[in-house]
């Protein structure tokens, strides 16, 4: 029998014979951390988070109706613990076990808050109280805080997820993020101020877009076998579009401070989005490096 080679677009012998392999099989095994990356990474996250999470509590509190006070005071003890927590993250040694110690309590700090914010959603969505949090916000919010006790458990348990997978879930977890932020600034502008307004609402726009194809490529590839080239391009526009929220963030938080533009922003929340989209900025370097540096194993 003459030989013949595959030509594009036909499947050799050896891949029609995995047909019926489970797809699963061969997804790329989870890759660990080294002592240095296990600290640099754990310290960077609680450093970042903890300060959020004191914020959302500050924030929940200014959005009650003031007859709640056992709410309003039990975010503020919250608030309180997370200041504390944030400042024990900036004095810890660059130690192993102390790290380790430190993320342990990070997630049981954030699980209790966890808790807080979806009982409080509950109680929201049930119209058991009033003001001026809304539902969506206190999930965002609880989202938040679910990511980031799943970070520091992976941390500690050495662990981080392949690279197709990571790239997967932190782009459905941060671009939902942005979309969010997007459609809670142009709600919290005043309307007459309408160009804002719009490029708000558009930016929301476009962010849905790149969700709902990130969404997709979770539904095809995450924990399938190693596609690099969707995956890259994902990541880079995923980049383009957080650049350009960041910028329209920045400009917002000036005009803000500068009083040149109507609107009921407290200046923490605008500076709050900010870091959060430097956050997402530094997440997507992250997994390119991680993304490039595997590549250039697997060339070898």
């Amino acid at each position: 029998m003459q030989y013949q080679t595959n030509l594009p677009g036909h499947i050799s012998t050896e891949q029609f014979n995995q047909m019926l392999v489970t797809p699963e099989s061969f997804a790329a095994r989870p890759e660990s951390l080294t002592e240095q990356m296990f600290v640099e990474r754990s310290l960077t996250e609680n450093r970042f988070w903890l300060r959020i999470m004191k914020e959302h509590a500050l924030f929940l509190g200014e959005g009650f109706n003031r007859k709640d006070t056992q709410l309003i005071q039990q975010t503020d003890r919250f608030h309180t613990y997370f200041e504390q927590q944030e400042k024990k993250a900036y004095q810890v040694p660059y130690n192993v076990a102390l790290v380790r110690k430190l993320n342990e309590e990070s997630i049981e700090l954030v699980h209790g808050f966890r808790n807080f914010k979806r009982n409080l959603l509950i109680l929201i969505i049930n119209c058991k109280i009033s003001g001026f949090n809304f539902p969506l916000l206190v999930d965002h919010i609880a989202r938040e805080a679910e990511y980031f006790m799943r970070t520091l458990t992976k941390f500690n348990q050495g662990i981080l997820d392949p690279i197709q997978d990571a790239i997967i879930s932190e782009n459905v977890f941060w671009l939902r993020i942005m979309m969010e932020h997007s459609r809670f600034i142009a709600s919290l502008l005043d309307q007459s101020e309408r160009n804002l307004v719009n490029a708000a609402r558009k930016f929301g726009d476009d962010f849905e877009v790149l969700l709902n194809q990130a969404r997709d490529v979770e539904s095809m590839l995450y924990q399938k076998q190693p596609t690099y080239p969707i995956i890259g391009k994902m990541n880079k526009d995923s980049e383009n579009a957080a650049q350009e929220i960041r910028a329209f963030k920045q400009t917002g938080l000036d005009l803000i401070k500068s009083c040149q533009i109507r609107n009921v922003i407290n200046p923490l929340l605008a500076d709050h989005v900010l870091r959060e989209a430097d956050h997402f900025l530094y997440m997507i370097h992250v997994l390119e490096e991680r993304l490039n540096a595997k590549k250039m194993a697997e060339q070898r």
